[in-house]
């Protein structure tokens, strides 16, 4: 396949996942807009602690395996990864339920589902890994189309019935129904066997790729449940609206960026790899560069404008974090070749680093009373963390390729 045929393909695959999210981000910020009208600054702190669990544990679900499924060399050896990775999850779920149960007095009962909403994940990430390695677009944008209008219509018909926790119950019951959906394609088994096989095969993925993901999930997505160690419970669901936000356009294009840029990646040789790389990098820059500007400088009169007075304390909370969501979005689909390359110990190093600098930035924060402080500080942690691994996939992975 020559280079123009290969930039083409790489567009069209690139256009049919983002037209999808771009569906299912305009039902997501329309869903936004009437959120505040049913749901208070701590029914989002409630919402965002619970989710920040489960974003920290779903790198364990399937200890990696699921980005393995990528690097199959045919379709019954990815079969037999993604069973691996269902295994493992199943496993999980059971692990997580036993300490879970151990500290049942201790907990609110709602966190009781974050075991299954972690098997969840756990059972349809490899399926989307597999689905995407054979192009299959349409059917994951109707997944995320049908998870995000499942999450959408049960929050509100509860949020009206006054139900509690109507907004964990929503995300958990689209979820749900998404994953009943992928489940047609692929019917993964549990299979020790083949596990254990799997296991030692890609030996470096659940030994430092996991732990290094837990690790990064864990200092970005602790942020509420470290915050709310610190400040009140109305700025914690500040903070939780602001990234849900910001994580709507952000997350719909790294997502799809990401995954058709992991494909031809997992495929290339050099030079086209650091050629499709840097423009990339490039692309991603000069289409993200103008709406980081204007929330950095318009983000509390655009917040006050779209909701209300009491709502404008987010948009400053955005204006802060913008930087660092602009550095990620340019660095996060790239960074998929620390998996493809096996740099998994320097990826573990790396959010080692980036959880523990993190950590501290909001800790020096909360003992001095200042909530900004914190924020910026992680900011910033995070905008110079993102330059150096952009700085290392450049200067190091692809010139030594």
């Amino acid at each position: 396949m020559n280079m123009a045929s290969e930039n083409t393909s790489f567009f069209r695959n690139f256009s049919a996942l983002f037209t999808g999210l771009v569906v299912v981000q305009i039902i997501n910020f329309l869903f936004s807009l009437i959120l505040p009208k049913y749901f208070s600054p701590a029914n989002f702190a409630e919402f965002g602690i619970f989710t920040s669990v489960v974003f920290i544990l779903i790198e364990v679900a399937n200890a990696k395996l699921d980005i393995v499924i990528m690097l199959g060399k045919d379709e019954n050896e990815s079969v037999k990864i993604l069973n691996a990775a269902f295994t493992v999850a199943v496993l999980a779920f059971f692990i997580l339920l036993l300490i879970e149960f151990l500290f049942l007095f201790f907990v609110p009962k709602i966190y009781l589902l974050i075991p299954f909403t972690i098997l969840l994940y756990g059972i349809h990430q490899p399926v989307l890994v597999f689905l995407n390695k054979k192009e299959q677009y349409s059917s994951i944008n109707l997944f995320r189309i049908i998870q995000v209008l499942i999450t959408c219509i049960v929050t509100l018909a509860l949020a009206i019935k006054n139900i509690e926790h109507a907004l964990i119950w929503g995300f958990m019951s689209g979820l749900l129904a998404a994953t009943i959906y992928v489940l047609k394609f692929v019917q993964p088994k549990f299979d020790f066997e083949a596990t254990k096989e799997i296991w030692a095969q890609y030996d470096q993925f659940p030994k430092y790729g996991t732990w290094s993901s837990l690790l990064n999930n864990f200092s970005r997505n602790s942020i509420p449940i470290l915050l709310s160690g610190f400040f009140s419970q109305q700025m914690v669901g500040f903070y939780s609206y602001a990234t849900r936000l910001l994580n709507a356009p952000t997350g719909m294009y790294t997502s799809a960026l990401g995954q058709v840029y992991f494909k031809k990646a997992s495929e290339q040789a050099h030079p086209d790899l650091k050629k499709s790389t840097q423009k990339v990098i490039v692309f991603t820059f000069l289409i993200s560069i103008l709406p980081t500007l204007f929330i950095l400088f318009f983000g509390k009169e655009l917040f006050f404008s779209l909701f209300s007075g009491e709502w404008m304390e987010a948009g400053k909370i955005a204006q802060y974090l913008i930087l660092w969501y602009f550095l990620g979005v340019i660095a996060s689909p790239v960074s998929s070749l620390l998996d493809i390359k096996h740099k998994l110990k320097f990826e573990f190093g790396f959010n080692a680093v980036l959880f523990t600098s993190r950590i501290i930035a909001i800790a020096i924060g909360g003992y001095l009373h200042d909530f900004y402080l914190s924020l910026l500080l992680f900011s910033v942690v995070g905008m110079l963390m993102n330059i150096y691994l952009l700085y290392y996939i450049n200067y190091h992975i692809l010139r030594n390729d």
